[in-house]
């Protein structure tokens, strides 16, 4: 697929509290967990003040994917808490099934890049790595 055609996105439906997988216990750091299939899932600790997602190998987080823009998002740590922010990808960056462009996580946040799913965990209370 060529990288300037448009692809469209399925927009992943935020589960409901009932059928939630159990939640990865929090950490040090503020974490994204990414669950590829059932019973499998893969923690990325936000260990540096920004981390970004995209396509390319020289993001933090690498999603593939051809609705994964090169450069998609980035997280950031502020005071007020963790931000995500679009990059201007063209297929968007969704939060609990809503496009965003920026949004401040909160705990249990359903982030949608392209196809993925990833799940937002804060640091355990009082942990270093909060903001």
């Amino acid at each position: 697929m060529d990288d300037d055609q448009p692809s469209f996105t399925r927009i992943i439906e935020p589960t409901s509290a009932g059928a939630a997988p159990q939640p990865v216990a929090a950490g040090r750091h503020p974490t994204l967990v990414w669950r590829p299939k059932l019973g499998d899932e893969q923690a990325f600790p936000l260990e540096h003040r920004t981390a970004t997602i995209g396509r390319h190998a020289d993001n933090d987080i690498v999603l593939a994917g051809p609705t994964v823009s090169a450069r998609h998002a980035t997280i950031r740590r502020e005071s007020v808490g963790v931000v995500l922010e679009d990059e201007g990808s063209l297929n968007g960056t969704f939060v609990n099934g809503q496009l965003v462009q920026q949004h401040l996580l909160e705990p249990g946040d359903q982030i949608q890049v392209g196809p993925h799913l990833l799940v937002f965990v804060p640091p355990a209370a009082g942990a270093a790595g909060a903001a």
